[in-house]
């Protein structure tokens, strides 16, 4: 999947269908191929398993959706779902979720020939995880994934992070401007679209909220209402950048 001149072009010749962008997808936009189909048991994925182990986002939906805590494999012979597990937990540490475990498989399901890979549960169901972040953040929301930094030396308080943020992560009003960090999915819009370079996003489990008090006044120049940091502010953004007096009244 490659970006070029503001479309994405998807190369389905060598999409290998693992799954990894549907869930690092902000808003589970990617509509090409759906998510893998897993087999589980009670709260335990079992095998078969597939050959490339999933992202942490796919697990962390297994997590919430399914209720899954466990893996059943032999580590030996899934070095990849080993790993993929250990930096799950990381992850469910920060999240102050319940660990997972690795679980191994019944002496009646291993089978040390090919079919070892095919023996499936006859009590296993199969299901498939929600994809994209938009909903994970859904399932989570007692915690944050990122930070909103925002620089008010920097920030002139324009709103264009606001009316932007398909979260609705960012809110501005007369009185304050308001960070929800834990509606952040870290799509990077704000980002993008900052003119002065006052917004950054950092990975943060920590954070909830964060209001930053603004107020109103008129410019000294054009004598329009704008919003600004503090009531001393004589001239707004805009005229502030005419050095000639171009905006007087």
């Amino acid at each position: 999947m490659t970006l070029n001149d503001g479309k994405v072009n998807f190369d389905t010749e060598n999409c290998i269908s693992c799954g990894a962008c549907l869930f690092a997808c902000p808003t589970g936009g990617v509509d090409k191929i759906v998510p893998p189909l897993r087999h589980y048991r009670d709260n335990t994925l079992v095998m078969p398993l597939s050959n490339m182990a999933p992202s942490v986002g796919e697990l962390l939906m297994w997590h919430a959706e399914y209720h899954i805590r466990a893996v059943e494999f032999e580590l030996a012979l899934n070095p990849g779902w080993g790993m993929a597990i250990a930096t799950l937990n990381i992850r469910l540490k920060q999240l102050k979720q319940p660990l997972w475990r690795i679980v191994p498989p019944p002496a009646t399901a291993v089978d040390k020939t090919r079919r070892h890979w095919l023996q499936i549960d006859n009590n296993s169901k199969t299901g498939r995880a929600t994809q994209g972040g938009r909903m994970r953040r859904a399932l989570f929301q007692a915690v944050s994934e990122y930070q909103i930094l925002l620089d008010e030396n920097q920030c002139f308080l324009c709103g264009a992070c606001a009316r932007i943020c398909p979260e609705s992560a960012i809110e501005l009003n007369r009185e304050s401007i308001t960070l929800k960090h834990r509606s952040c999915t870290g799509c990077g819009c704000c980002e993008a679209i900052c003119l002065s370079n006052a917004i950054k996003l950092e990975e943060n489990y920590e954070c909830s909220t964060t209001e930053l008090a603004v107020t109103e006044v008129s410019c000294s120049s054009c004598h329009r209402l704008f919003l600004a940091w503090n009531e001393q502010s004589g001239q707004c953004p805009i005229c502030s950048r005419h050095h000639y007096g171009m905006r007087e009244a």
